[in-house]
């Protein structure tokens, strides 16, 4: 039944156009982008970090099949805090100059300089929990920066979101894209749409909190405040069947999940903050895409132990939140958000092969790493640092390397939702204990009527039953193999003659 899950969650976005592979973007290896740029405009870019101007420069692309040359590119500064970081983040656009230009497909990518990230690959890390999730995928990959032939350092290149991503995911690309930064919560301000163009993002660079990337010269936000004014509306059946036809509901729980397996705090639920809502013309439903996911695995800001948060309760709702809180309200989708969860959890972060995964990036981009002087110069990252990122903990705001956070929010994720209410089997009329769980090869159960008869059913989160057996009066206690079902969450039920019980339990 897990692998029929992880066929839907794959199959999501079948109707995307697959992308087809090129050196701008191969993770196999490390490739050198080269910026020429003149010594003055270099100087402006650092002097004004708040500025999006873009400077003519010369673009070299080294890749292992060839070096590829292009002039005219326009470079800045991106990011919101990196821009004040001595490891800065930058904006390539091979479209500034000459309108009609691509590079490989793309108009523009993106250079992350990871500063705060002793290991430097929690944002690529997050983005391939993401795509293996079969969300709309973002490519990403390391290159090494060498900027007037003075080597910057490791970067992460991640793809841009504009209209060719669009076109590429969704098969068009004519609907309003939403770039949302805090403080967009989504509350409701009344149906003026000048409200929710003055909001002003907390980044910063400031601009909009709702910015209109596509569309820019209509800027029309009705659509926006449709979906805005309808998340005013009380969670009843009524809400239930109205957002599902104006958001891709799956989308949007899968995206709760990553975000709640991996720790990404940085998000909507908790800082109503990186997210892009895309109002897909082919649906009629708005997309929901997380962006800048560099807090993840680990990294906290905010004074919280991201290995422990319930995982029924993640948003902060000390803040109004009504996307997650009325979506969380809706019995069906919350069952859904735990399978997903579940799936997510056990699956793609199965810890024997991501712990694999984070090996191979490591050996991939150590050596550029050790060379990257600039890595060290916003916290004092040293070689050793780098080295127990994965492992341990490095200072105040990494308080956990990325294996350990792993393994602590796997148990903790599994355990909260063993032990949460169960909604597909609301009865209860005898105890049940199950040990031990989690469970490894046989499952114990012990029940307090030995005089009762019945059937124990075992359902996966899906609620398909995997196993069935008979029990007799006076067996108040016995044992089940499950040595042959996949690690995660279940539910045992008992029915029969005068027998009504249910629990879950951890397969490990």
């Amino acid at each position: 039944m897990r692998n029929l899950l992880l066929s839907l969650i794959f199959a999501t976005f079948s109707f995307s156009v697959l992308y087809s592979q090129n050196t701008l973007f191969d993770d196999t290896r490390i490739s050198s982008v080269f910026i020429e740029i003149p010594v003055d405009s270099l100087a402006v870019i650092y002097k004004d970090v708040l500025s999006d101007h873009y400077f003519k420069a010369l673009f070299i692309f080294e890749h292992e099949t060839g070096r590829d040359t292009l002039a005219n590119v326009g470079f800045r500064l991106r990011g919101n805090t990196s821009r004040f970081s001595q490891k800065k983040s930058f904006k390539i656009s091979f479209n500034e100059y000459e309108s009609a230009r691509r590079y490989q497909g793309v108009k523009k990518i993106n250079l992350n300089g990871q500063h705060n990230d002793p290991t430097m690959i929690r944002e690529k890390l997050y983005y391939y929990v993401w795509n293996k999730a079969g969300m709309a995928k973002r490519r990403t990959n390391f290159v090494k920066l060498h900027i007037n032939h003075i080597y910057y350092g490791l970067y992460t290149n991640l793809e841009e979101f504009d209209k060719d991503w669009l076109q590429k995911i969704y098969g068009e690309k004519s609907g309003n894209l939403y770039k949302c930064t805090y403080p967009a919560d989504l509350v409701f301000h009344g149906s003026d749409q000048q409200y929710y163009k003055n909001i002003v993002s907390g980044s910063s660079t400031g601009g909009r909190a709702y910015d209109l990337q596509t569309n820019e010269t209509e800027d029309d936000y009705s659509d926006l405040v449709e979906l805005i004014t309808l998340l005013d509306h009380p969670a009843d059946s009524t809400f239930a069947l109205l957002i599902a036809q104006k958001l891709n509901i799956d989308i949007l729980l899968k995206a709760f999940a990553i975000d709640v397996a991996t720790g990404n705090w940085d998000d909507y639920m908790y800082i109503n903050n990186n997210y892009f809502l895309y109002h897909n013309s082919n649906s009629g439903k708005f997309e929901f895409i997380s962006y800048d996911t560099d807090n993840t695995f680990g990294v906290d800001w905010v004074s919280q132990d991201w290995t422990s948060r319930n995982c029924l309760d993640w948003y902060n709702q000390t803040e109004p939140r009504p996307l997650a809180k009325k979506i969380f309200a809706i019995p069906e989708f919350m069952q859904k958000y735990q399978q997903y969860l579940d799936t997510i959890t056990n699956e793609i972060l199965n810890l024997n092969l991501v712990f694999q995964h984070i090996d191979s990036l490591e050996t991939l981009i150590t050596e550029a790493a050790k060379a990257d002087i600039y890595r060290s110069l916003d916290y004092g990252y040293t070689i050793a640092d780098f080295y127990n990122g994965f492992k341990q903990k490095v200072d105040y705001h990494t308080p956990y390397g990325i294996k350990p956070f792993l393994t602590r929010r796997r148990d903790a994720t599994l355990h909260q939702l063993a032990t949460s209410v169960i909604s597909d089997f609301a009865f209860n009329n005898i105890e049940l204990l199950l040990y031990p769980n989690p469970v490894g090869d046989f499952l114990n159960v012990k029940i307090s009527d030995a005089q009762a008869s019945g059937t124990i059913h075992i359902f996966d989160m899906l609620g398909q039953k995997l196993k069935a057996t008979e029990i007799s009066k006076s067996q108040s206690a016995f044992s089940i193999p499950v040595n042959d079902i996949n690690p995660g969450i279940y539910t045992l039920v008992i029915t029969g003659n005068g027998l009504a019980g249910s629990q879950r339990f951890i397969k490990k």
